[in-house]
Protein backbone atom coordinates (compact mmCIF):
# COMPACT_ATOMS: atom_id res chain seq x y z
CA UNK A 1 0.00 0.00 0.00
CA UNK A 2 1.05 3.63 -0.82
CA UNK A 3 0.59 4.82 2.95
CA UNK A 4 0.67 8.30 3.91
CA UNK A 5 1.93 9.22 8.17
CA UNK A 6 1.62 12.28 9.55
CA UNK A 7 1.02 15.07 10.30
CA UNK A 8 1.93 16.55 14.07
CA UNK A 9 5.16 14.86 15.23
CA UNK A 10 4.37 13.75 19.30
CA UNK A 11 8.13 12.31 20.57
CA UNK A 12 9.80 11.32 17.03
CA UNK A 13 6.67 9.00 16.03
CA UNK A 14 6.24 9.96 12.47
CA UNK A 15 9.33 8.44 11.16
CA UNK A 16 9.11 4.91 13.54
CA UNK A 17 5.62 4.53 12.46
CA UNK A 18 6.72 5.06 8.83
CA UNK A 19 9.62 2.72 9.04
CA UNK A 20 7.45 -0.19 10.33
CA UNK A 21 5.14 0.01 7.47
CA UNK A 22 8.21 -0.13 5.07
CA UNK A 23 9.93 -2.84 6.27
CA UNK A 24 6.72 -4.45 6.01
CA UNK A 25 6.80 -4.09 1.98
CA UNK A 26 4.72 -0.78 2.00
CA UNK A 27 5.33 2.65 0.20
CA UNK A 28 5.34 5.02 2.85
CA UNK A 29 5.61 9.04 2.61
CA UNK A 30 5.41 10.88 5.78
CA UNK A 31 4.07 14.47 6.10
CA UNK A 32 4.70 17.01 8.79
CA UNK A 33 2.77 20.34 9.63
CA UNK A 34 5.03 21.91 12.40
CA UNK A 35 8.66 20.62 13.24
CA UNK A 36 8.63 19.61 16.99
CA UNK A 37 11.70 21.04 18.92
CA UNK A 38 12.96 18.17 20.35
CA UNK A 39 13.74 16.44 16.59
CA UNK A 40 14.64 18.58 14.65
CA UNK A 41 16.86 16.80 12.54
CA UNK A 42 14.71 14.15 11.51
CA UNK A 43 13.55 14.22 7.98
CA UNK A 44 10.06 14.07 6.54
CA UNK A 45 9.10 13.81 2.65
CA UNK A 46 6.25 16.40 2.90
CA UNK A 47 6.45 19.73 4.39
CA UNK A 48 2.37 20.74 4.50
CA UNK A 49 3.53 24.22 4.97
CA UNK A 50 6.72 25.32 2.49
CA UNK A 51 8.31 28.46 2.73
CA UNK A 52 8.33 31.06 0.24
CA UNK A 53 11.06 33.64 0.60
CA UNK A 54 10.88 36.81 -0.93
CA UNK A 55 13.31 39.83 -1.14
CA UNK A 56 13.84 41.48 2.04
CA UNK A 57 12.15 45.13 2.38
CA UNK A 58 10.40 47.14 4.98
CA UNK A 59 7.23 45.86 6.09
CA UNK A 60 5.39 49.42 5.54
CA UNK A 61 6.68 49.88 2.48
CA UNK A 62 5.58 46.79 0.96
CA UNK A 63 2.62 45.82 3.28
CA UNK A 64 0.03 45.30 -0.03
CA UNK A 65 2.68 43.39 -1.43
CA UNK A 66 3.44 41.04 1.62
CA UNK A 67 -0.22 40.57 2.49
CA UNK A 68 -0.52 39.37 -1.43
CA UNK A 69 2.13 37.02 -0.80
CA UNK A 70 0.92 35.65 2.09
CA UNK A 71 -2.26 34.89 0.57
CA UNK A 72 -0.83 33.42 -2.16
CA UNK A 73 1.34 31.21 0.70
CA UNK A 74 -2.40 29.99 2.43
CA UNK A 75 -3.51 28.91 -1.17
CA UNK A 76 -0.39 27.26 -1.92
CA UNK A 77 -0.18 25.02 1.41
CA UNK A 78 -3.98 24.14 1.09
CA UNK A 79 -3.35 23.09 -2.45
CA UNK A 80 -0.22 21.01 -1.53
CA UNK A 81 -1.89 19.53 1.35
CA UNK A 82 -4.92 18.46 -0.95
CA UNK A 83 -3.27 16.80 -3.85
CA UNK A 84 -1.68 14.13 -1.01
CA UNK A 85 -4.98 12.69 -0.91
CA UNK A 86 -5.38 10.50 -4.10
CA UNK A 87 -1.46 8.99 -4.18
CA UNK A 88 -2.23 7.52 -1.13
CA UNK A 89 -4.18 4.37 0.39
CA UNK A 90 -4.17 4.39 4.07
CA UNK A 91 -4.27 7.57 5.94
CA UNK A 92 -2.24 7.45 9.65
CA UNK A 93 -2.82 10.40 11.59
CA UNK A 94 -1.87 11.37 15.30
CA UNK A 95 -3.46 13.95 17.40
CA UNK A 96 -6.97 14.14 17.42
CA UNK A 97 -6.64 18.46 16.07
CA UNK A 98 -4.76 17.74 13.18
CA UNK A 99 -5.12 16.10 9.67
CA UNK A 100 -4.19 17.64 6.15
CA UNK A 101 -6.73 20.06 5.51
CA UNK A 102 -8.30 22.75 8.27
CA UNK A 103 -10.91 21.62 10.37
CA UNK A 104 -10.15 18.09 9.00
CA UNK A 105 -12.18 18.46 5.86
CA UNK A 106 -9.96 16.31 4.34
CA UNK A 107 -11.75 13.85 6.14
CA UNK A 108 -14.39 13.84 3.78
CA UNK A 109 -12.37 13.54 0.91
CA UNK A 110 -10.57 10.53 2.09
CA UNK A 111 -13.47 8.70 2.76
CA UNK A 112 -15.24 9.58 -0.45
CA UNK A 113 -12.63 7.81 -2.28
CA UNK A 114 -12.69 5.05 -0.08
CA UNK A 115 -9.38 4.75 1.23
CA UNK A 116 -9.53 3.81 5.08
CA UNK A 117 -8.12 6.57 7.98
CA UNK A 118 -6.44 5.69 11.11
CA UNK A 119 -6.75 8.24 14.50
CA UNK A 120 -4.05 7.99 17.30
CA UNK A 121 -5.28 9.81 20.28
CA UNK A 122 -2.10 11.14 21.99
CA UNK A 123 -3.33 13.03 25.41
CA UNK A 124 -4.67 16.38 25.51
CA UNK A 125 -6.13 16.13 22.03
CA UNK A 126 -8.75 14.33 23.60
CA UNK A 127 -8.89 14.68 27.51
CA UNK A 128 -11.15 16.81 29.21
CA UNK A 129 -10.15 17.92 32.97
CA UNK A 130 -13.77 18.46 34.24
CA UNK A 131 -14.62 14.96 32.31
CA UNK A 132 -11.49 13.50 33.78
CA UNK A 133 -12.28 15.15 37.43
CA UNK A 134 -15.77 13.46 37.66
CA UNK A 135 -14.16 10.31 36.71
CA UNK A 136 -12.00 10.21 39.43
CA UNK A 137 -13.61 11.59 42.03
CA UNK A 138 -13.37 8.85 44.50
CA UNK A 139 -9.22 9.38 44.67
CA UNK A 140 -7.61 12.17 45.33
CA UNK A 141 -4.59 11.30 43.60
CA UNK A 142 -6.62 11.50 40.10
CA UNK A 143 -8.08 14.92 41.44
CA UNK A 144 -3.82 15.97 41.59
CA UNK A 145 -3.41 14.21 37.98
CA UNK A 146 -6.71 16.30 36.57
CA UNK A 147 -4.96 19.75 37.23
CA UNK A 148 -2.23 18.93 34.45
CA UNK A 149 -4.98 18.25 31.78
CA UNK A 150 -4.84 21.33 29.22
CA UNK A 151 -7.77 23.01 29.81
CA UNK A 152 -8.88 23.39 26.27
CA UNK A 153 -12.58 24.29 25.91
CA UNK A 154 -14.90 21.11 25.86
CA UNK A 155 -16.38 22.44 22.24
CA UNK A 156 -13.16 22.70 20.72
CA UNK A 157 -12.15 18.68 22.26
CA UNK A 158 -15.28 17.24 21.45
CA UNK A 159 -15.42 18.76 17.91
CA UNK A 160 -11.90 16.98 17.53
CA UNK A 161 -12.76 13.50 19.06
CA UNK A 162 -16.14 13.21 17.41
CA UNK A 163 -14.57 13.64 13.98
CA UNK A 164 -12.18 11.09 14.66
CA UNK A 165 -14.47 8.53 15.61
CA UNK A 166 -16.97 9.69 12.85
CA UNK A 167 -14.81 9.07 9.78
CA UNK A 168 -11.44 6.96 11.17
CA UNK A 169 -11.48 3.04 10.14
CA UNK A 170 -9.68 2.47 13.32
CA UNK A 171 -8.75 4.33 16.14
CA UNK A 172 -5.10 3.37 18.42
CA UNK A 173 -5.53 4.80 21.96
CA UNK A 174 -5.84 4.16 25.90
CA UNK A 175 -7.86 4.07 29.06
CA UNK A 176 -6.31 7.20 30.65
CA UNK A 177 -6.94 9.21 27.77
CA UNK A 178 -10.97 7.87 27.02
CA UNK A 179 -13.64 9.57 30.02
CA UNK A 180 -15.48 11.28 26.62
CA UNK A 181 -15.00 9.23 24.20
CA UNK A 182 -17.53 6.68 23.02
CA UNK A 183 -16.59 4.70 20.02
CA UNK A 184 -14.62 0.84 20.81
CA UNK A 185 -10.73 1.56 20.33
CA UNK A 186 -7.88 -1.08 19.96
CA UNK A 187 -4.86 -0.17 22.43
CA UNK A 188 -2.17 1.93 21.43
CA UNK A 189 1.49 0.12 21.59
CA UNK A 190 4.08 2.88 21.88
CA UNK A 191 6.32 2.13 19.06
CA UNK A 192 10.18 1.98 19.42
CA UNK A 193 13.15 1.01 16.74
CA UNK A 194 14.47 -1.07 18.61
CA UNK A 195 18.38 -0.82 16.36
CA UNK A 196 18.62 2.81 17.54
CA UNK A 197 19.17 1.97 21.68
CA UNK A 198 22.18 0.22 22.60
CA UNK A 199 21.14 -2.36 25.51
CA UNK A 200 23.48 -1.47 28.57
CA UNK A 201 23.29 -2.28 32.22
CA UNK A 202 26.01 -0.82 34.23
CA UNK A 203 24.99 -2.52 37.44
CA UNK A 204 26.89 0.51 39.74
CA UNK A 205 26.86 -0.23 43.05
CA UNK A 206 25.61 3.58 43.36
CA UNK A 207 23.32 4.05 40.82
CA UNK A 208 23.06 6.61 38.16
CA UNK A 209 19.83 8.12 37.72
CA UNK A 210 18.36 10.24 34.72
CA UNK A 211 15.16 12.73 35.25
CA UNK A 212 14.09 13.99 31.94
CA UNK A 213 10.81 15.89 31.98
CA UNK A 214 9.63 17.22 28.87
CA UNK A 215 7.06 19.15 31.24
CA UNK A 216 7.69 19.27 34.43
CA UNK A 217 4.10 19.76 35.56
CA UNK A 218 3.00 16.78 33.82
CA UNK A 219 5.82 14.97 35.04
CA UNK A 220 5.58 15.57 38.66
CA UNK A 221 8.95 16.75 38.98
CA UNK A 222 8.48 18.99 41.50
CA UNK A 223 7.63 15.99 43.37
CA UNK A 224 10.13 13.60 42.35
CA UNK A 225 13.33 16.29 43.00
CA UNK A 226 12.00 16.49 46.48
CA UNK A 227 11.61 12.98 47.31
CA UNK A 228 15.09 12.36 46.10
CA UNK A 229 16.59 15.05 48.20
CA UNK A 230 14.96 13.44 51.08
CA UNK A 231 16.40 9.98 50.47
CA UNK A 232 19.61 11.15 50.08
CA UNK A 233 19.54 13.76 53.11
CA UNK A 234 18.70 10.34 54.33
CA UNK A 235 21.83 8.19 53.52
CA UNK A 236 20.69 6.81 50.17
CA UNK A 237 24.03 7.13 47.71
CA UNK A 238 23.23 7.90 43.65
CA UNK A 239 23.65 10.20 41.36
CA UNK A 240 21.10 12.63 39.62
CA UNK A 241 21.47 13.83 36.11
CA UNK A 242 18.67 16.20 35.31
CA UNK A 243 17.86 16.85 31.82
CA UNK A 244 15.33 19.40 30.70
CA UNK A 245 14.38 20.80 27.22
CA UNK A 246 17.18 18.79 25.46
CA UNK A 247 17.40 17.53 22.09
CA UNK A 248 16.04 13.85 21.88
CA UNK A 249 19.77 12.30 21.36
CA UNK A 250 21.34 13.78 23.81
CA UNK A 251 18.45 12.02 26.74
CA UNK A 252 19.08 8.79 24.78
CA UNK A 253 22.78 8.70 24.72
CA UNK A 254 22.06 9.13 28.47
CA UNK A 255 19.83 6.43 28.91
CA UNK A 256 22.05 4.53 27.36
CA UNK A 257 24.89 4.91 30.27
CA UNK A 258 22.06 5.07 33.36
CA UNK A 259 21.21 2.78 35.55
CA UNK A 260 17.46 4.33 36.36
CA UNK A 261 15.07 6.64 34.99
CA UNK A 262 12.61 8.23 37.06
CA UNK A 263 10.03 9.03 34.59
CA UNK A 264 6.22 10.45 35.35
CA UNK A 265 3.61 10.82 38.48
CA UNK A 266 0.29 10.83 36.69
CA UNK A 267 -1.99 9.82 33.82
CA UNK A 268 -1.68 6.08 34.87
CA UNK A 269 0.05 4.44 31.95
CA UNK A 270 3.96 4.93 30.92
CA UNK A 271 5.25 6.87 27.57
CA UNK A 272 7.11 6.61 25.36
CA UNK A 273 10.48 7.82 27.24
CA UNK A 274 9.69 4.59 29.64
CA UNK A 275 10.09 2.44 26.74
CA UNK A 276 13.27 3.89 25.09
CA UNK A 277 14.70 3.45 28.58
CA UNK A 278 13.51 -0.36 29.14
CA UNK A 279 15.30 -0.37 25.39
CA UNK A 280 18.51 0.75 26.85
CA UNK A 281 19.15 -0.99 29.92
CA UNK A 282 17.51 1.49 32.63
CA UNK A 283 15.23 0.20 35.43
CA UNK A 284 11.97 2.38 35.52
CA UNK A 285 10.19 4.12 37.99
CA UNK A 286 7.12 5.45 36.67
CA UNK A 287 3.48 5.69 37.04
CA UNK A 288 1.97 2.33 36.49
CA UNK A 289 -2.07 2.12 37.44
CA UNK A 290 -2.81 -1.55 36.67
CA UNK A 291 -6.26 -1.04 37.25
CA UNK A 292 -6.95 1.82 35.04
CA UNK A 293 -4.54 0.61 32.48
CA UNK A 294 -4.05 -3.43 32.18
CA UNK A 295 -2.59 -3.57 29.17
CA UNK A 296 -0.06 -4.84 28.34
CA UNK A 297 -0.15 -7.04 31.63
CA UNK A 298 2.87 -7.98 33.83
CA UNK A 299 4.88 -4.49 33.29
CA UNK A 300 8.67 -4.90 34.99
CA UNK A 301 7.89 -0.97 36.12
CA UNK A 302 8.48 0.55 40.01
CA UNK A 303 5.22 1.70 40.23
CA UNK A 304 5.56 5.21 41.46
CA UNK A 305 2.22 7.90 42.55
CA UNK A 306 2.40 10.68 44.62
CA UNK A 307 1.45 8.51 47.78
CA UNK A 308 4.03 5.58 47.42
CA UNK A 309 7.04 7.10 45.88
CA UNK A 310 9.52 7.16 48.70
CA UNK A 311 9.77 4.06 49.71
CA UNK A 312 9.43 2.82 46.27
CA UNK A 313 12.26 4.92 45.02
CA UNK A 314 14.46 3.98 48.44
CA UNK A 315 13.86 0.00 47.73
CA UNK A 316 14.96 0.79 43.88
CA UNK A 317 18.06 2.76 44.63
CA UNK A 318 19.23 0.46 47.36
CA UNK A 319 17.98 -2.76 45.97
CA UNK A 320 20.98 -3.27 43.44
CA UNK A 321 19.75 -7.16 42.39
CA UNK A 322 16.20 -5.78 41.44
CA UNK A 323 17.17 -2.76 39.56
CA UNK A 324 19.13 -5.25 37.08
CA UNK A 325 16.70 -7.53 37.23
CA UNK A 326 13.88 -4.89 36.16
CA UNK A 327 16.42 -3.84 33.87
CA UNK A 328 16.59 -7.30 31.45
CA UNK A 329 12.71 -7.91 32.16
CA UNK A 330 12.14 -4.44 30.69
CA UNK A 331 14.29 -4.78 27.37
CA UNK A 332 11.71 -8.07 26.97
CA UNK A 333 9.00 -6.60 27.13
CA UNK A 334 10.11 -3.54 24.91
CA UNK A 335 10.59 -6.43 22.37
CA UNK A 336 7.60 -8.02 22.60
CA UNK A 337 4.83 -5.23 22.69
CA UNK A 338 6.93 -2.32 21.55
CA UNK A 339 8.87 -3.09 18.69
CA UNK A 340 8.01 -0.80 15.35
CA UNK A 341 7.49 -3.47 13.13
CA UNK A 342 5.51 -6.09 15.36
CA UNK A 343 3.19 -2.71 16.26
CA UNK A 344 2.40 -1.92 12.30
CA UNK A 345 1.87 -5.52 11.39
CA UNK A 346 -0.73 -5.63 14.45
CA UNK A 347 -2.13 -3.00 12.94
CA UNK A 348 -2.52 -3.86 9.25
CA UNK A 349 -3.96 -7.56 10.69
CA UNK A 350 -6.12 -5.46 12.22
CA UNK A 351 -7.20 -3.42 8.85
CA UNK A 352 -7.97 -6.73 7.10
CA UNK A 353 -10.87 -5.90 4.53
CA UNK A 354 -13.58 -8.23 5.83
CA UNK A 355 -11.57 -8.99 8.96
CA UNK A 356 -14.15 -9.03 12.70
CA UNK A 357 -12.90 -6.80 15.13
CA UNK A 358 -12.37 -7.68 18.70
CA UNK A 359 -11.65 -4.44 20.39
CA UNK A 360 -9.32 -3.64 23.44
CA UNK A 361 -11.04 -1.18 24.83
CA UNK A 362 -14.80 -0.02 25.39
CA UNK A 363 -15.27 3.41 26.88
CA UNK A 364 -18.09 3.59 29.39
CA UNK A 365 -17.68 6.90 31.25
CA UNK A 366 -19.06 9.52 29.01
CA UNK A 367 -22.21 7.06 27.82
CA UNK A 368 -22.70 5.80 31.66
CA UNK A 369 -21.95 8.67 33.76
CA UNK A 370 -20.83 12.38 32.52
CA UNK A 371 -22.47 15.70 33.37
CA UNK A 372 -21.99 18.37 31.61
CA UNK A 373 -20.93 21.49 33.86
CA UNK A 374 -23.39 24.39 34.36
CA UNK A 375 -24.37 26.53 32.32
CA UNK A 376 -22.49 24.30 29.66
CA UNK A 377 -23.32 23.29 26.47
CA UNK A 378 -22.32 20.76 23.75
CA UNK A 379 -22.95 22.35 20.31
CA UNK A 380 -25.75 20.95 18.17
CA UNK A 381 -23.17 19.86 15.11
CA UNK A 382 -21.28 17.57 17.55
CA UNK A 383 -24.54 16.34 19.16
CA UNK A 384 -25.43 15.48 16.12
CA UNK A 385 -22.06 13.65 15.18
CA UNK A 386 -22.17 12.21 18.52
CA UNK A 387 -25.39 10.71 17.76
CA UNK A 388 -24.38 8.96 14.28
CA UNK A 389 -21.54 7.65 16.25
CA UNK A 390 -23.31 5.99 18.31
CA UNK A 391 -26.28 4.51 15.45
CA UNK A 392 -23.19 2.83 13.91
CA UNK A 393 -20.83 1.84 17.24
CA UNK A 394 -23.21 1.47 19.79
CA UNK A 395 -23.70 1.77 23.80
CA UNK A 396 -23.24 -0.22 26.77
CA UNK A 397 -25.23 -2.92 27.24
CA UNK A 398 -26.98 -1.44 30.09
CA UNK A 399 -27.48 2.97 28.92
CA UNK A 400 -30.45 4.21 28.47
CA UNK A 401 -29.61 6.54 25.23
CA UNK A 402 -32.85 9.06 25.86
CA UNK A 403 -30.28 9.34 29.51
CA UNK A 404 -27.95 11.16 27.19
CA UNK A 405 -30.16 13.17 25.58
CA UNK A 406 -31.82 14.39 28.62
CA UNK A 407 -27.98 15.24 29.86
CA UNK A 408 -27.33 17.11 26.48
CA UNK A 409 -24.77 15.02 25.29
CA UNK A 410 -26.60 13.74 21.57
CA UNK A 411 -29.23 15.02 19.79
CA UNK A 412 -32.28 13.29 19.51
CA UNK A 413 -32.50 14.10 15.60
CA UNK A 414 -32.17 11.18 13.54
CA UNK A 415 -31.07 8.96 16.87
CA UNK A 416 -32.41 4.89 17.04
CA UNK A 417 -34.29 3.60 19.60
CA UNK A 418 -32.84 1.88 22.68
CA UNK A 419 -32.93 -1.70 21.10
CA UNK A 420 -32.24 -0.65 17.81
CA UNK A 421 -28.55 0.42 18.97
CA UNK A 422 -25.85 -2.04 18.80
CA UNK A 423 -24.77 -3.01 22.60
CA UNK A 424 -21.83 -4.10 24.38
CA UNK A 425 -21.55 -6.70 27.10
CA UNK A 426 -18.18 -4.56 28.56
CA UNK A 427 -17.28 -7.17 30.80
Amino acid sequence: MRILVGVHEIAGWIPVWADGFRRLGHDVATAINKRNLFYLDYHYDIDLNPKIYWPQGEVNERAFFMRVLNRLHGYYSLVRKASVIPGRDLFFFMEARFSLLPEHRDYYFIKKLGKPLINVFVGDDVRDRNAYLQWHVEEREYLERANFISPNPLAFTLTNLRMAELYSDLILSVPNQSPIQVRPYMHLFLPVDLAKFKFNVPGRDIPLVIHAPSDKGVKGTDIILRVLEQLQNEGVKFDLKLLHNVPHQQVVDALEQADILVDELYMGLHGTLTVEAMASGCAVATINDEFFEPIPPNRPICAINPVIIKEQLRKLLTDKEWRIKLAHEGRKYVEQYHDHVKVAQRILEIMEPGKVKKYDHYPEFFARSYQLPEGQVIPERVKRMTTRIVNKWGLPADVDVQDMVRRGLLSADGLLDNDRIPRWNVN
